[in-house]
């Protein structure tokens, strides 16, 4: 078995350690590059439905339909009573969201 000298060694060794850093460097990198993509992709959530009172909904219909729409008084706030709402809310020049807004109440006559 030849003998290596110093110099030798020195330099595989060192060649091995810049190996090693190389690839923990890229792997830190890779990892980063995923890490500020998630955190840049915009996360889906669920939008929570307000609870409404029952109560409320069926005196909503009620003034709806004393409006002159024809909504059915359920106490629900189905598509029917929504797209009714938002048509009342634009034609009055309220913001027409299709939800019970505190304007749209005092415009309808309608107390909670």
């Amino acid at each position: 078995m030849k003998k290596l000298g110093s110099k030798t060694v020195l330099a595989v060794v060192l060649a091995m350690v810049m190996m090693f850093v190389g690839a923990t460097l890229a792997a830190a990198a890779e990892q980063a590059q995923g890490t500020a993509t998630k955190a840049a992709a915009p996360t889906k959530t669920k939008a929570k439905k307000a609870v409404v009172n029952k109560d409320l909904v069926k005196k909503v219909q009620t003034a709806l339909n004393s409006a002159g729409y024809k909504v059915k008084v359920d106490g629900k706030m189905g598509k029917e009573t929504r797209t009714a709402l938002k048509d009342y809310q634009k034609k009055n020049g309220l913001k027409a969201t299709g939800r019970l807004t505190k304007a749209t109440l005092t415009k309808l006559g309608v107390s909670k």
